[in-house]
Order: C-alpha cells, then structure tokens, then sequence
C-alpha cells in the first residue's frame, strides 16, 4: 500500500465519506492533542514542519490551522506562533474515546500488547510495503533528525512513522489496534523524549526498522521494532518510577 492509499485510508475509516487532505490533516493535529502530544499553550509546529511530517502541501496544513481555529482549538495571532487553545476536540479526532479508554490499563499489559500486536503487523509488512512507503519512511527518518531538539515534532513525526507501518500490514484491525497501542501515556513519552540523547536512540531504532523493512525480512523486522517497543517500555517505567 503507497503513502497517498494510506493517507486516503485513514480518512475513511469507519466507511465514512472520502474526506479531503485538509479534512485529513485536521483529523491528524485534533489526535495529536487528543493523544497528549500536543498540550494546551503548545504551540504548532511551524507550516513547513508540519508539511513534512505529514507529507502534504502548506497550503493544506494551513487550511487545516483555520478549521482548528474556528473551532477555538487553536489560536492564530499574527506575528505568532499557533497554539493550542483547547483539548475539547470532540469527535475531530480518530477514535478518541478509545485513546481515553487504552489509558486505563496498566504498562506492564500495554507492552505485552504491543509486542504480541506489533510482531504480527511488522511481519507483514515487511512483505507487502510498496516502495513509496519504504521512501516515505526514509523522508520521515530525516525529518525526524531535524527534530531532534523538538520533543513535540519529533513525536508527531515518530508517530506518522509507526502508523505508515502499521498500515502497510493490510489488516485494518491490527492497524488500528496497534495504533492505539502507541498512544498509551503520549504525555509522559513527551517528558521521556526530552531527555540528552533518546531521540537520538529512537532513531538509531527506527533506521534497523527501515533496515529490516528493505530486505524484506520479517525477522529482522520484528526484532528491531521488539527492541524498540523494550526500550519504550523500560524508559517509560524508569519515568513514572
């Protein structure tokens, strides 16, 4: 499955109406606040930024900014940055209940969910990702090292990268499963991520991913995203510790 039939599928989930790539990326910055990567008094990402770790237009991301705004989301200043205004996102957001609902289980279960969820999806993949997914998750890799000084941009880009893959499985349910999976304790992920030097880890991860992805082998595959999810897990634990 291509980025675009990926982007197109997350509109629609649900057997909703085809939506527009603006509708799109309304969508994706409502689960962004939704998911506490984003935090009231955040401020956005800038248009180009958010161009890039969602490959679309400007000009979208600035549509989407305006939707945002009219719904008292964000506040738009000229002369300053967008910020989050709101976390009343209402049903903006894709499954938000459900982000709610995942944050009642215990980290010990979500890690042993994830790597049961992430093993199957990762092996699939591995064996029908199309090359422009492959290219777009080398293009997210190098926006993630521009984000490197950025927590918050970095974990939009982190999660644009996990959901790509999870897409590129074929099986909407464990996509969407393991997409939930991801959101658990986005909040504290931010705190984690903060720290010297995980970022740097993360993307050191994310390219034995890619590595395992581009051969095509599902073994390697999953054992780089095992060690990846491991090390989420433990730096989480260490965290609310």
């Amino acid at each position: 499955m291509d980025v675009r039939a990926i982007l197109e599928e997350v509109a629609t989930l649900g057997g909703a109406p085809k939506k527009s790539m603006k509708d799109f990326v309304v969508q994706k910055i409502a689960t962004f606040i939704a998911t506490g990567i984003l935090k009231i008094g955040d401020p956005l990402p800038s248009e180009r930024e958010l161009a890039g770790a969602l490959s679309v237009s400007r000009e979208t991301v600035r549509g989407a900014i305006l939707i945002l705004s009219t719904h008292g989301i964000l506040s738009v200043a000229q002369g300053t940055r967008t910020v989050v205004a709101s976390e009343d996102v209402g049903e903006l957001a894709v499954q938000a209940a459900r982000y709610r609902d995942i944050a009642a289980y215990s980290l010990d279960n979500v890690h042993e969910a994830r790597l049961l969820i992430e093993a199957q999806v990762v092996r699939a993949a591995a064996v029908k990702m199309e090359a422009s997914t492959l290219d777009y998750l080398r293009k997210s890799i190098a926006a993630q090292e521009a984000a490197c000084d950025d927590p918050v941009r970095f974990l939009i880009c982190d999660r644009e990268f996990h959901t790509a893959i999870y897409r590129s499985s074929g099986n909407a349910v464990l996509a969407d499963i393991a997409a939930d999976l991801y959101s658990y304790l986005l909040s504290h992920r931010r705190r984690v991520v903060s720290q010297p030097g995980t970022i740097a880890t993360s993307i050191a991860d994310h390219r034995l991913i890619l590595a395992g992805l581009e051969t095509r082998d599902p073994d390697a595959a999953c054992a780089a995203f095992a060690i990846h999810e491991t090390r989420i897990y433990t730096t989480t634990k260490l965290l609310l510790a």
